[in-house]
């Protein structure tokens, strides 16, 4: 989900991922960040599912790279793309890091 950072729009995977398949998501995405329109409060027990379902195959497969001998840093911050987490991200591609979960980069804004 887009999120102001510093001013700055700031768009997840899942924007950039999203946008050249349903160009009105982002226009609906955007328009909630500004405030011109209100984002949905519902709830959906097999959306929450299939959420808890993908963290938990995600988990399982950073485990499974570890267990084959794989070397993992996963990235973990509070913020959705804050300095901490983009500084973590370039110290561990610094490092010659083998794979990098949940990093963080950045170009200019």
């Amino acid at each position: 989900m887009q999120t102001v950072v510093d001013g700055a729009v700031q768009f997840s995977a899942a924007d950039l991922v999203g946008h050249p398949y349903c160009r009105h998501l982002t226009q609906l995405d955007a328009a909630v960040l500004s405030a011109n329109l209100k984002a949905p409060k519902n709830f959906d027990p097999l959306l929450e599912l299939l959420w808890r379902r993908g963290f938990a195959h995600e988990q399982a497969y950073i485990d499974h790279l570890k267990d084959t001998g794989h070397e993992v840093v996963v990235i973990e911050t509070d913020g959705f793309l804050d300095a901490k987490r983009v500084d973590l991200t370039g110290g561990a591609m610094r490092a010659g890091a083998e794979i990098i979960v949940q990093g963080a980069v950045v170009n200019g804004r």
